[in-house]
């Protein structure tokens, strides 16, 4: 791994050279000037241009378009953008790369079935295309979206497919439904041991359902040959995808070693355009950072740990101080309150290990009892030192009791949140939680208030990966028909701006980025997008339809409306 890094040697002596460049800007004369938009900044006044010079991949200039155009030579390239919104390439703060690329190579995208037999239907398409025996992988069912809301039960969907083996996860990736041919593969039966943190839902008559919650979905996953598509396939199509929706960077949360070493090499071959912020799996950080120093290229990073201390509020695995008001009890009869993923000791352990080796550590906690056990862990690893500059963080800070908003705060830990997960849960979080409770979910003005810096993203695939729906959704808490009125628990909304920092300098803070990207800034990388409308003074609605007309890194186009990437 660490022979790779001679790879960037080239690169990192050109992005030097760009910073020195950039620094002299008023002596320079611009490879590109950017003139006629309307450029939000997103500095720290949130200051709007006019126009924009680039010189060498950098940020040269920025200011009214008089200011600009007296700075061209006759060498200099004019972009006209005819009136255009310019913002910021946009950041996810939480995505999966490889997930999204699945859907576009292979995987059954189910988003958006509106029943089960509408689900069925998809499956047996796929199967009719399939040889018999093949696995048959799906994602995306959300039965929240059907007539009947329950947890689906495998023999309809066994009847109908009986020759393959099938593997369906659930839209939040935390519970899967599994055929009976698939149940036989791996000889799962009432009596199978359920690991720790998982769940097999079973009957009335003590069988199966086939859907297997959290770790226990490892007890069906185990015989699933591996893909044939490589990495490099999954990510450039990701790539490709993120590109045509205005992102330039995106925090994965979860990269295995041998994807590190797909994005390595992607990165110095100049394949890779969009800037990755890697999450290594946490259960193996502490051994790859005791062979690696924490790595941060061009393009691709590698400072970052991804644990679990919960599942998800959709499938009942999230982690709750007190037990779901529709599920009170489990199946052993107990009081029911979601599971642990793992023991809070162990990812301290981490925690502690990622202080002294200088890597960051990223925890999902959706519960409000999982996301007071992360605090209460980072607290004790951090020793009475504040973590601010360890930037360690909670993905997805879901749902949190009232007095634990401000400890985020207090210990310098970045919520990093996904709004469309509030405009798809908002239908039934008080179904789980209560009325009361509720107040707690999504608490982004709450949190706003408290003085951190929220960190937004998607979760995709588990979410669209279109950052537009992210904004529309934080800025109103609407589903895409403006409903509810007047927006769920609106007086969490967040405002135009603070919705698009969280998308932009919040997140790339959270990457340890903010000094490069986030910001149209003179000597900052010149990572920007053209949208076809004005971000801050279109309808609220008009906020989600926003089409990129281009997407641009380092000054050089990688998207336009109507062409692939390049």
């Amino acid at each position: 791994m660490r022979c790779a890094y001679c790879f960037y040697n080239g690169y990192m002596k050109h992005t030097i050279l760009a910073l020195t460049l950039a620094a002299s800007s008023a002596a320079a004369q611009p490879d590109s000037i950017f003139v006629n938009a309307r450029v939000y900044t997103v500095d720290e006044a949130f200051s709007v241009a006019e126009a924009f010079a680039v010189e060498d991949g950098m940020f040269a200039a920025v200011g009214s378009e008089e200011e600009i155009r007296a700075l061209a030579a006759d060498s200099t390239k004019v972009i006209d953008l005819g009136g255009m919104t310019v913002l910021p390439g946009l950041i996810d703060a939480h995505g999966h790369m490889a997930g999204l690329g699945q859907l576009q190579l292979g995987t059954l995208d189910l988003a958006g079935m509106m029943s089960f037999e509408e689900v069925i239907n998809r499956v047996v398409e796929r199967a009719e295309t399939t040889e018999p025996g093949e696995w048959i992988i799906g994602r995306g069912w959300d039965n929240e979206s059907w007539e009947n809301k329950e947890l689906p039960n495998h023999h309809e969907l066994s009847q109908a497919i009986p020759e393959h083996p099938v593997l369906l996860s659930r839209v939040d990736g935390h519970a899967a439904l599994a055929n009976q041919r698939a149940l036989e593969a791996n000889d799962i039966s009432p009596g199978t041991a359920i690991p720790n943190g998982g769940e097999m839902l079973m009957d009335d008559h003590g069988e199966p359902t086939g859907v297997f919650i959290d770790n226990a979905i490892s007890l069906v996953r185990r015989v699933i040959p591996e893909s044939t598509v490589s990495g490099e396939d999954l990510i450039l199509a990701a790539q490709d995808m993120c590109l045509a929706v205005g992102l330039t960077g995106v925090h994965d949360a979860g990269v295995a070693p041998d994807m590190i070493d797909v994005y390595m090499r992607l990165e110095s071959e100049y394949k890779l355009k969009v800037r990755v912020h890697g999450m290594i799996p946490g259960t193996r950080a502490p051994a790859w950072f005791a062979e690696n120093k924490p790595y941060h290229g061009p393009f691709f990073s590698m400072r970052s740990a991804k644990l679990f201390i919960d599942g998800a509020m959709g499938s009942r695995g999230a982690w709750m101080l007190e037990p779901y008001k529709d599920r009170p009890f489990g199946q052993d009869g107990e009081p029911y309150v979601g599971l642990a993923l793992a023991e809070p000791g162990l990812l301290q352990a981490i925690a502690e290990d990622g202080l002294e080796k200088g890597y960051q550590v990223c925890i999902h906690a959706i519960g409000d009892r999982a996301n007071r056990e992360v605090l209460d862990l980072y607290e004790r690893a951090a020793s009475g030192s504040n973590l601010k500059d360890a930037r360690f963080r909670i993905e997805h800070a879901q749902l949190l009791a009232p007095e634990d908003i401000g400890r985020f705060a207090e210990l310098g830990i970045i919520p990093s949140m996904q709004p469309t997960h509030c405009t798809s849960d908002m239908r039934w979080i008080q179904d789980r939680v209560g009325p009361v409770r509720a107040d707690g979910a999504y608490a982004w003005q709450s949190l706003l208030a408290s003085g951190v810096r929220i960190a937004s993203g998607s979760d995709f695939p588990v979410e669209s990966h279109n950052p537009f729906l992210g904004l529309y959704a934080a800025v109103t808490r609407q589903n895409l028909e403006s409903e509810p009125a007047g927006g769920w628990h609106p007086t969490e909304r967040m405002s135009r701006e603070q919705a698009l920092r969280s998308f932009t300098i919040n997140a790339a803070y959270a990457g340890f980025n903010e000094n490069s990207v986030g910001s149209i800034e003179v000597d900052k990388l010149a990572d920007f997008i053209v949208i076809d409308r004005d971000y801050m003074h279109c309808s609220d609605r008009d906020i989600a339809d926003t089409v990129v007309l281009s997407t641009w890194i380092e000054g050089t186009v990688v998207y336009q409306e109507g062409h692939s990437p390049k």
